[in-house]
């Protein structure tokens, strides 16, 4: 069992929903350009008794045009990263921990850097054909000034997560039944520049929030399912001084997992998510919510892969509590020979971020990312990659973020272009 770190602000309901290693949902993707790339880079591993370890390390180094969304903030970047897995070999049940640093370090604004890092554990308990998982972990995560969706962050904002989750899959021949239960505390703290007002503080967006999620799921045949979900929420922001914020949630969706042909596969979720707010004068939200994951391999050496969401999502930046947020991505891999990847890709992205004044202007971002890069295996331990991206950014009604660089703008561009080797066993 992998043990991951906490979601990330826009997580995918599908990465969540339609997991791959349930008996009978585990479909032959082999033939995915996407899929080989996975596996020519993934490792054996280190065994130790009836465990496996993967240590890996990582040293980046490029360049950023524009790291704070304000003009004069280019400077080198430099991505030095390390992590441990441990996970169980065993036939029946699981256990693993992992954990995992990543800092990012810009020369020419060291205010800008910064030190992401997580801790995880799980495991799980195989009684007859149904099984009981538990996972736990907790990470130190930084808010971006070019994140989608984040107004008025300048330099980077600091928060700590912690994930508490629990889930039991009842299994009947095809059809099985998954009940859940997640906890999350959102701790903020405040974003340092080099002089007074370059600081700002985010603890009034520190929040907990508990879910409640019943899933069900059909086996078609072997690779495909449809499933059902139900989902239910609450929000407390009580430790940033104030309950106006606080929300209960709930949202339904119907999907389809269709993946045992190899040639085109696809997952898709649509339903309807709604949020009402305990201020009355704020305004409550309902929004048709769909995600989708095509995945088409027309010969051996292509894929292309597209990918979309929208909906409404957990509030991990200080916008997102009433924000709907949708992205599209069309991306394009080839295999130039058995130990060299090509990748393109271009995607959209646009947020909403509701006002709580009736009156007031919605704030609006939108994001448009281009980018291409090159994946080189070059042995058993060591890859190489070049990665080049492009993004063009416009807000309205923002909040702006005055810095000793100038205010952030609400339109501008980034480039980047970085080199990076990584050693995995």
């Amino acid at each position: 069992m992998t043990v991951a770190a906490s979601s990330e602000a826009k997580a995918q309901l599908i990465e969540r929903y339609f997991p791959s290693d349930l008996p009978g949902y585990g479909p032959d993707t082999t033939g995915s350009v996407v899929m080989r790339q996975m596996i020519e880079n993934s490792q054996p591993g280190i065994p130790v008794h009836d465990f496996i370890i993967r240590p890996k390390v990582s040293q980046s180094v490029g360049y950023n045009a524009n790291v704070l969304a304000t003009p004069g903030t280019g400077s080198a970047q430099l991505d030095t990263s390390a992590s441990l897995r441990v996970n169980s070999d065993w036939r029946r049940n699981a256990a693993g921990v992992s954990v995992g640093v990543a800092n990012k370090a810009y020369p020419s604004l060291s205010q800008a850097g910064y030190t992401n890092w997580n801790v995880g554990a799980g495991g799980a308990l195989d009684i007859g054909r149904d099984r009981v998982s538990l996972g736990y972990s907790h990470s130190a995560q930084h808010l971006s000034a070019t994140d989608l969706g984040n107004f008025g962050v300048a330099y980077p904002v600091p928060y700590a997560v912690d994930d508490l989750r629990i889930g039991y899959t009842k299994t009947w021949g095809r059809f099985s039944l998954i009940p859940g239960a997640a906890w999350d505390d959102y701790s903020f703290g405040s974003a340092t520049g080099p002089v007074a007002y370059d600081s700002r503080d985010f603890h009034s967006v520190s929040h907990q929030t508990e879910s409640q999620m019943l899933q069900s799921r059909f086996a078609i045949s072997q690779g495909d399912a449809v499933v059902a979900i139900l989902r239910a929420s609450e929000a407390q922001f009580v430790k940033g001084g104030g309950t106006s914020s606080n929300y209960i949630d709930g949202g339904g969706f119907v999907g389809v997992d269709l993946r045992s042909d190899a040639v085109l596969q696809y997952r898709a979720l649509v339903g309807g998510e709604t949020r009402h707010f305990t201020n009355a004068s704020t305004r409550a939200i309902v929004t048709p919510t769909a995600e989708v994951d095509v995945i088409w391999t027309p010969g051996r050496r292509n894929t292309i892969t597209l990918t979309g969401w929208r909906g409404i999502f957990d509030p991990t930046s200080p916008f997102s509590r009433n924000q709907t947020a949708s992205s599209i991505r069309l991306q394009f891999d080839r295999e130039l020979h058995h130990d060299l990847y090509l990748r393109g890709f271009a995607s959209a992205a646009k947020t909403v971020s509701r006002s709580s004044d009736v009156d007031g202007p919605d704030r609006r971002q939108t994001q448009f990312t281009f980018g291409v890069g090159v994946n080189w295996k070059i042995n058993r331990d060591f890859t190489a990659s070049l990665n080049y991206s492009h993004m063009n950014s416009y807000s309205h009604y923002g909040v702006a973020q005055t810095t000793s660089y100038g205010v952030s703008r609400s339109t501008y561009a980034a480039n980047a272009v970085i080199l990076s080797l990584s050693f995995a066993r």
